[in-house]
């Protein structure tokens, strides 16, 4: 049973992610969402892409608000002996707001950011997965109670031989067995949401340059669930020591081992940029420093499982927290109507810590590497009003077989985006995208059961509208 409920545990580690490092979602914006490459922006967006940047806004009040609808498809395929049995996860996040404002007066630009840079939806695994699949059939195996279309048929004299069977302790035998059916399956959910609200101000050093100090308040909330179960049913023959038929049946009932634990936590981190314009060029840098961050279980059910998973327990706290980041930018107006820029992240992710409700150990350390990034956009303008955009962003994980399991898995990433931006006159702005990220190659691992060979797939859609205006 230990070993079933440690699998649950993994459930803390089904970060719900869609753009940007292992667990940080930089799709912040409209533009972004049809131009990945916004780290030198000086666009009303960079008051979280490059905050330096705002220094070189226009006078009076900036404001955007954004809209995303997001849907991500998260399979594992059991590729085990042979076969190709697929349990199939979705993410699906009707709406992930984000809403940013800015205010210059002089040489300075107060600014403020409210947005979800960190989880924002529901995993769903509706069948389970396929770890949990087999840890449930060893778990109900080792029970005594025979599976037969599951791979683990018990013979009558196996049956006859587990001293836990009731009728066995009570000096009875099974005779005749007809055949003995069984079901396991499994359902969990985990739903996260990081809500950030970041404040700064940006000052004109120079006409050129610019610095930007402000700091982050992350609030996390998390839930998970899950159920495991196994259903009995069949027919043998309990007969006493002389033979008489005592029953004609055994059956077992549903079984059912069920977990619902809520996490939550504060974090606060500094951040700080520059920004260099210089003719048709602008540079934009900026830092943010890593959140640490303890959260605090409260489980609502599962109680008696305490004394076999101790981190469970109501009242216990692990470290999440957010890794820091270095994000390197620049933009060249090549001429009036086109625009290319690119950009640099790196996430200082083995940094950071977080410990997982399996074993309490930090499971950053696992990473070989850091993660890279790279963004690379052009922007081109059709028409006074009108300009469409296109841009594509890779991601590099430094991840590996010790690292991933059925629901730490992620690939390294190629995701394009598509889209434009309409400006209905010259003080409002909507921005609209599409984007696709593609998480490649597939690729089969050795998972935490002894034997499982698993192929993961990941696909993640982004469709979003923004408007963007000035006061």
């Amino acid at each position: 049973m230990k070993r079933l409920f440690t699998s649950i545990a993994l459930v803390s580690l089904a970060v719900v992610s869609f753009a940007g490092g292992l667990l940080t979602n930089t799709n912040q914006s409209a533009s972004f969402v049809r131009n990945p490459a916004r780290y030198a922006s000086l666009e009303t967006d960079a008051i979280y892409f490059n905050p330096a940047g705002t220094a070189f806004f226009k006078e009076g009040w900036s404001f955007s608000a954004n809209w995303q609808m997001i849907w991500q498809q998260r399979d594992a395929i059991d590729r085990t002996a042979g076969q190709n049995t697929k349990y199939e996860g979705k993410v699906y996040v009707p709406c992930m707001p984000t809403l940013m404002a800015a205010y210059k007066t002089g040489d300075w630009t107060f600014s403020a950011f409210f947005g979800m840079p960190g989880g924002g939806g529901k995993a769903e695994f509706d069948n389970g997965l396929p770890s949990f699949y087999y840890m449930a059939n060893n778990m109900f195996k080792n029970m005594g109670l025979p599976l037969f279309n599951n791979g683990f048929e018990q013979t009558l004299e196996q049956m006859n031989a587990n001293p836990n069977d009731p009728y066995v302790s009570q000096g009875f035998k099974y005779a005749n067995g007809g055949t003995r059916v069984s079901s396991v399956g499994s359902q969990f959910e985990s739903t996260q949401y990081l809500f950030s609200l970041q404040l700064g101000a940006a000052y004109k050093i120079t006409d050129n340059l610019s610095a930007y100090a402000g700091v982050r308040a992350n609030y996390i909330n998390n839930n998970y669930t899950g159920t495991i179960f196994g259903e009995f049913e069949g027919t043998a023959n309990v007969v006493n020591s002389v033979g008489d038929i005592m029953s004609s049946s055994k059956n077992y009932t549903k079984q059912e081992y069920n977990i619902d634990l809520d996490q939550s936590g504060i974090a606060f981190a500094p951040i700080f940029g520059l920004d260099y314009k210089i003719g048709d060029f602008n540079f934009g840098a900026k830092y943010e420093f890593r959140a640490i961050t303890t959260v605090e279980n409260e489980l609502n059910e599962g109680k008696d499982l305490t004394s076999v998973l101790p981190a469970f327990a109501d009242g216990n706290t692990l470290r999440s927290d957010a890794p820091a980041k270095l994000s390197l930018g620049a933009s060249w107006q090549i001429i009036p109507c086109l625009q290319i820029m690119g950009s640099w992240q790196y996430y200082f992710d083995k940094d950071a810590k977080v410990e997982s409700l399996m074993d309490g150990k930090d499971n950053m350390k696992k990473l070989s590497r850091n993660t890279i990034e790279y963004n690379f956009g052009a922007e081109l303008k059709l028409t006074k009003n009108f300009l469409i955009s296109a841009g594509i962003q890779y991601s590099n994980y430094g991840i590996n077989d010790i690292y991933t399991s059925d629901l730490a898995f992620i690939n390294d990433s190629f995701m394009t985006g598509i889209g434009g931006k309409y400006s209905v006159n010259d003080k409002v702005d909507v921005n609209f995208g599409y984007c696709y990220a593609n998480y490649a190659p597939d690729r089969d691992i050795q998972s935490i059961a002894e034997g499982l060979s698993t192929r993961y797939e990941r696909k993640t859609h982004n469709v979003s509208v923004g408007v963007d205006f000035r006061l």
